[in-house]
């Protein structure tokens, strides 16, 4: 490994990035489709997040915990998950088989990542090109060595210098989503975005890797990055370059409707500005590789806040020449960049807070500082730093939050003016209380999966009856794979102490089950739910069986038994019934079926901006008339008819789960369908029940957990509001972030699936709760 100075020059949009490409039609229409049934097939994007704020107090970080909180075990899990799999040689697994089996990073693991940036970093950064520490660098480094050696970070990344340079950036990318996913938990930028586009070279050394920047120009925080190699995208698409970094940057804003600013190298003849137009987004275009008319004068502390944007250089690892002569390796000059950007959003956030302070911190002295303290168990010297939104360092006055001192220990417990608070930031605390209340981590565009998770660790009848000593130990007897690792998740949410917990294991036995879960794609939330409900049926039933095998059989018993292994807790809570009546049209023939259901999708009326789930409820239960290729067989006529058909409730579930068909085709365009559809917390279904219904009362259903989607089909996030029956309160899960929300906060216009239970739930019975 040798030590030096990587620049990151900004650059223009070369006329080989604007390649104009004629695109099939259907290709260019891709981006607003949203279908349920095919999830599967979108691009990978990353999930989207919105700010969080807790309206008790205001949390403060150090400028240590908010880097260390980016940069968290998750972020290096992503990065070197797939070590295990090119150490092993060429004889190793595939890459989604490595992928499946990575494990969480160690204690020992995550101090050993921190350490080894934290060495490097401690040379500073620095603004431009004039830099000439490259000799300092190695002299600083020398006494470290044998630490570096040892450090097991390093042969793990060392192992990824070998990927071939299209999985070197597959494994870039997703740890700069990874971070970018941080970031936006923690801050909200303006309406306003700028792209920059840069060039990264060490030594007079020219790299084949590119560096582009989203970033809010009124404070210099980079919203979004992506690390590519311009001939990389030319072969695995025929867009431009420039669209498919745009894009890449772009999309997790689309529901923001930014302000775009992009520099006229990139103007593509307006293509640019049309493709964009339909995402919701305006661009302005500026002069190539200038500062724009309204930048701050310099010496001013925006100027200092925003410097960064022309350029700087800092501090890289990388391999030594290959004698060969191959190519230089793209991999370690992106991961320090990309640290690069983690310790530059952590300077502007504290400049932020502290501007009225009067005090002034260069980037190269801020950096510098943070860095040395990264790797030590005690707070930073350097100023605390607040959570802000998009607003807040200008509502809150710094001289009053700076009599706020705090004293923060590991466990990121915080003092304020004599009083204990928590820290949100901190996802593992020692003293968590909340049983049932527990974030699940993002493991790569898996909100889908951490939203119907939380959905059924809410429903208390099932947690009740699998977390039952008696079930546990049945179900170990017969050794099924998916109800087991679902029992030990939920025990994890309602009888652990961690306020988030990573279902690693869950959604690994998941997708070896169902292979198109098997990508790290978005997926469709209902759809999983009904393939999960039906993997814990089968698992159940198998314990029934095993159950009726030790039992004394009788002849007399058969048919009971077949009943009882047929029926489980999950068709007893979650199975209802509906009732056809078919009516020939020509002859009045009369014909009576009946359909098992599990989720009743519910159309959405269409031509309006606002309706009510009993609208839905009305359009699904209303009387139809099949014509046509449609027409049915009528018994008496023996020939096809024009048939009226009936629909009603013949059999209420105890568990009501309600999916609205928001994705649906305008036309030959595929769209997503925005009506806001109202729903109550108490919701009637008489006018929909079946005339052999006798008991209406129990027609009455309460809710208990909402599954909202936002965005589209190519950029889409799950999040779940659930009651907790434990505290009898409302939650918000986002991944692993959760806040407590009023009962009037969870009408949302994003409502994808509603959860109904018959009867209230109560606190559930559960040993050792």
């Amino acid at each position: 490994m040798k030590a030096k100075a990587l620049s990151v020059k900004e650059c223009a949009w070369m006329s080989e990035d604007c390649h104009l490409v004629d695109i099939p039609r259907e290709d260019t229409q891709r981006d607003s489709l949203c279908l349920p049934n095919i999830f599967q097939k979108s691009k990978k994007v990353k999930p989207l997040t919105k700010t969080r704020t807790s309206p008790n107090c205001q949390v403060y970080y150090t400028a240590r915990e908010l880097l260390l909180e980016v940069l968290d075990r998750e972020a290096i899990r992503e990065l070197i998950r797939r070590a295990a799999g090119v150490k092993a040689g060429p004889n190793r697994q595939s890459h989604c088989q490595s992928r499946e089996q990575s494990t969480d990073v160690s204690e020992e693991g995550y101090a050993d990542a921190v350490t080894w940036f934290s060495v490097v970093l401690q040379s500073g950064l620095s603004l431009g090109e004039n830099c000439n520490f490259g000799h300092d660098i190695n002299v600083k480094l020398d006494g470290w060595q044998g630490v570096l050696k040892r450090n097991s970070i390093q042969v793990d990344l060392l192992s990824l210098t070998r990927l071939e340079d299209g999985d070197k950036l597959e494994v870039l990318s997703a740890f700069c989503g990874h971070i970018t996913q941080r970031y936006q938990a923690l801050h909200t930028p303006g309406p306003n975005l700028a792209v920059k586009k840069y060039r990264l070279s060490s030594q007079q050394e020219h790299y084949s890797l590119y560096l582009a920047l989203l970033y809010d120009p009124s404070s210099g925080f980079i919203c979004n990055m992506y690390l590519y190699c311009p001939e990389q995208l030319q072969r695995q698409s025929k867009k431009s370059v420039v669209e498919q970094v745009v894009r890449h940057l772009l999309r997790p804003f689309c529901s923001h409707r930014c302000v775009v600013q992009l520099d006229s190298s990139a103007w593509m003849e307006g293509r640019l500005t049309h493709i964009l137009s339909r995402l919701g987004f305006t661009i302005h275009f500026v002069p190539a590789v200038k500062r724009p008319p309204s930048s701050p004068p310099e010496g001013s502390m925006m100027s200092e806040l925003i410097a960064h944007l022309q350029g700087w250089t800092g501090p890289a690892l990388v391999p030594l020449s290959d004698p060969k002569g191959t190519a230089a390796d793209v991999f370690l000059p992106g991961l320090w960049v990309t640290l690069h950007v983690i310790c530059i959003n952590t300077f502007v956030l504290h400049t932020l807070q502290s501007q009225s302070s009067g005090k002034k911190v260069n980037l190269t002295q801020f950096t510098r500082t943070l860095a040395s303290q990264l790797a030590v168990n005690s707070s930073t010297a350097v100023p605390v730093l607040p959570r802000l939104n998009s607003s807040s360092y200008q509502e809150k006055n710094v001289s009053n939050i700076c009599k706020q001192r705090t004293n923060t220990n590991i466990c990121g417990q915080v003092t304020v003016k004599g009083k204990h608070r928590c820290s949100s930031a901190v996802r593992l605390q020692n003293n968590w209380n909340r049983p049932g209340v527990c974030g699940l981590d993002n493991s790569g565009n898996s909100c889908y999966l951490n939203a119907v998770l939380q959905c059924l660790c809410s429903t208390v009848p099932l947690v009740e009856h699998l977390l039952d000593q008696e079930t546990r130990r049945e179900l170990e007897k017969s050794k099924c794979r998916v109800a087991e690792v679902f029992v030990r998740l939920l025990e994890e949410m309602w009888l652990g102490t961690n306020s988030s917990c990573a279902p690693v294991e869950a959604r690994s036995v998941l997708c070896s089950i169902l292979p198109q879960f098997n990508n790290y794609s978005q997926q469709d939330a209902q759809e999983l739910l009904l393939f999960l409900l039906n993997a814990l049926h089968d698992d159940l039933k198998k314990v029934a069986k095993d159950q009726m095998r030790c039992s004394i059989r009788q002849p007399r018993q058969e048919h009971n038994r077949n009943c009882a292994t047929e029926s489980t807790i999950v068709s007893q809570l979650f199975e209802g019934q509906l009732s056809y009546i078919t009516l020939c049209m020509h002859c009045d023939q009369q014909a009576y079926s009946t359909q098992a259901f599990t989720v009743l999708s519910l159309p959405i009326p269409a031509g309006i901006l606002k309706c009510s789930v009993q609208d839905c409820l009305s359009l699904f239960f209303e009387q139809t008339v099949l014509t046509g290729g449609e027409q049915l067989l009528c018994s008496v006529c023996r020939m096809r008819r024009e048939t009226a058909v009936i629909t009603s409730l013949d059999k209420p579930p105890e568990i009501l789960m309600l999916h609205l068909k928001r994705f649906g085709c305008k036309g030959k365009k595929q769209v997503k369908l925005r009506t806001n559809v109202a729903f109550p917390m108490k919701l009637d279904l008489t006018p929909f029940l079946s005339s052999s219904v006798h008991n209406v009362s129990d027609s009455s259903y309460h809710l208990y957990a909402v599954v909202n989607h936002t965005g589209h089909l190519n950029m889409g996030h799950y999040t779940a509001l659930c009651h907790n029956a434990s505290a009898q309160t409302w939650h918000l899960f986002d991944d692993s972030l959760v806040r407590e929300v009023q009962d009037t906060l969870v009408q949302s216009p994003n409502a994808y699936m509603l959860l109904y239970s018959r009867k209230p739930f109560q606190k559930p019975k559960i040993q050792g709760l």
